[in-house]
């Protein structure tokens, strides 16, 4: 589909699933090194996301373990970050010089928990650093899923309200009170797609975890692509902003450590442009 088309799809329904970003024959070895690396790192995920909701907040979903940071641990996905088939819509909707806000991974293994409609950052209004509504009627930030295992309805294929990105509000903070934000929503549907297809939405989109009821894990990355000008440091753990809305007040956000210099320095040249505001020091 030409790049026109997929703009605007998602200026209409919000969303729209890039096919084979990660080739057939690729995707299966891509998976079982994210897999692994989470495994590696799981206490210390579980530990971080416990802290939290110490604090009194909501953060996750039961039976989703997570990584932030995933580019970290593994670079095997690196390359598709600059696939054409991704940055042709990205320098679309941006122009020049967008670069990456979000390298995470999440794993919804059989039996999870299904979670509860929210928009991504800066969007979520449980997190400390947020847009406040109503938002403007604009796509300031690009969420994207990376589908690691096929998505379909059984196995938690992330559910979505189409054509939500258009409007003021969403009920993550529980503030809209003709919606439940717990509850299936009228017109939700779940996202379908085959292992190494890409889900590409504004950030705006009303989504929500999806149980999964297969025998296997459902297994994903998430990155998020962002405008240069949009200002990324309150979810940057060590930057000023993120010490004074987050830190300081005791609040939660989606946040991520800076990329290692070694990790940064063995990406390849089309990929560092998306990561040069964003190396440890």
């Amino acid at each position: 589909m030409s790049i026109s088309h997929i703009l605007e799809k998602l200026k209409r329904d919000g969303f729209y699933v890039v096919e084979n970003v990660i080739p057939e024959g690729e995707v299966d070895a891509v998976r079982q090194a994210i897999v692994a690396a989470q495994a590696r790192k799981h206490a210390e995920s579980e530990a971080a996301l416990a802290a939290t909701r110490a604090k009194g907040h909501r953060v996750g979903a039961e039976g989703v373990a997570s990584l932030r940071q995933a580019i970290n641990e593994t670079q095997i996905f690196v390359p598709y970050l600059a696939s054409r088939k991704m940055l042709d819509v990205v320098d679309a909707l941006f122009g020049s010089y967008a670069r990456v806000s979000c390298t995470d991974c999440v794993i919804n293994y059989p039996g999870n928990e299904r979670g509860y409609w929210h928009a991504d950052w800066p969007y979520n209004a449980t997190n400390a650093s947020h847009v406040p509504s109503p938002y403007p009627d604009a796509l300031l930030h690009l969420s994207s899923i990376w589908m690691l295992t096929a998505f379909n309805e059984k196995n938690g294929g992330t559910f979505l309200v189409p054509g939500s990105h258009r409007w003021l509000d969403n009920p993550a903070a529980g503030g809209m009170e003709d919606v439940d934000q717990d509850a299936p929503y009228p017109t939700e549907m779940q996202v379908k797609g085959t292992a190494g297809s890409v889900l590409i939405y504004d950030s705006r989109l009303w989504h929500a975890v999806a149980s999964n009821q297969s025998d296997q894990p459902r297994v994903a990355l998430i990155v998020r692509y962002a405008p240069w000008w949009l200002n990324l440091n309150p979810s940057h753990i060590g930057k000023p902003e993120h010490e004074m809305m987050v830190v300081e007040t005791g609040g939660k956000n989606y946040e991520s450590m800076p990329l290692q210099k070694e990790v940064y320095d063995g990406l390849p040249e089309d990929v560092k442009p998306l990561y040069r505001h964003w190396v440890e020091q």
